[in-house]
């Protein structure tokens, strides 16, 4: 077999080969176990509601987000609810606390949420919720 042809054959597999590791973590079945178990209910944009246990941001149990030049990170314990809407094409969170205070974030919208429903797993992107109601541990 001549080198060009080889070279041509390799050119052609290589592309198939080193794609067949690349699908997305997405998969319904799997999403993150976070080390601390917090329940949730999420309210989306269509206005569904879903409970979830089991809750987590991208597997962690805190939620982060820009205010100013700052960046902040809340865990769940500290918080009650997160109102999310869009503003000048950004993600902005309204977090009540459960002292009672609130404060506003800039969120990453591409950030899921994930947890456990009694049918099945959940995820969903920040920017799709309308509300994250944080329900305490369990």
């Amino acid at each position: 077999m001549s080198r060009r042809r080889l070279l041509w054959i390799v050119m052609l597999v290589l592309p198939l080969v080193l794609g067949m590791g690349s699908r997305s973590n997405d998969s319904p079945e799997k999403i993150p176990a976070p080390l601390k178990k917090f329940r949730a209910s999420f309210i989306d944009q269509m206005d569904v509601l879903t409970q979830c246990t089991n809750v987590s941001i991208d597997g962690e149990t805190y939620l982060q987000g820009k205010r100013g030049e700052g960046n902040y990170t809340i865990g769940f314990d500290r918080i009650a609810s997160v109102v999310l809407h869009l503003s000048g094409g950004k993600l902005i969170g309204v977090v009540k606390l459960r002292d009672g205070t609130s404060l506003e974030l800039i969120l990453n919208g591409s950030q899921k949420a994930y947890g456990f429903t009694g049918y099945g797993t959940f995820q969903i992107r920040l920017q799709d919720l309308k509300k994250m109601t944080i329900g305490g541990k369990g």
